[in-house]
């Protein structure tokens, strides 16, 4: 393993096996990692502590689910961008700890609604954040992987 320094300072190139990773060295952008990733789970919170009555309606066909696979599918991208470029993890270990983290996070999310007026705790809509999950590690595996090779 073979390590250097970017032009910039902030990025160190790792060369392994002829791929060429990039990586975050400076701790001024890491925050662009943890940042978002904070950000996007404290908004998951809120929301998810509205009261069922306060909550807007909207018409549409499965919205509901629609909304909990787009919110763990966004959560998904985030950590797992997280994991790999923040806290250098493979892009296996990033994907393995977004999959299981994401999973127990949205059991705790659907137990937590049961303790809000007007909420409810369905397996429906754990299933449509599981979802989330899976495609957002599907879409990470190959956003990561592109970058590998590039």
């Amino acid at each position: 393993m073979i390590k250097g320094s970017g032009f910039d300072g902030t990025t160190e190139t790792v060369l392994n096996k002829d791929l060429k990773i990039m990586r975050v060295k400076n701790k001024k952008d890491i925050f662009l990692y943890t940042i978002p990733l904070v950000a996007w789970t404290l908004l998951m919170i809120t929301v998810s502590s509205i009261p069922g009555k306060k909550l807007p309606e909207v018409h549409l066909f499965q919205w509901d689910k629609l909304a909990h696979s787009f919110e763990f599918f966004i959560f998904t991208l985030l950590f797992a961008r997280y994991l790999y470029f923040a806290k250098h993890f493979s892009i296996k270990q990033s994907l393995s700890y977004c999959l299981s983290i994401g999973i127990v996070y949205a059991v705790l999310d659907e137990v937590h609604q049961l303790f809000i007026p007007n909420r409810c705790c369905t397996w429906q809509d754990f299933l449509a954040d599981s979802l989330g999950i899976v495609v957002g590690c599907i879409v990470a595996g190959y956003y990561l992987k592109r970058k590998v090779i590039s």
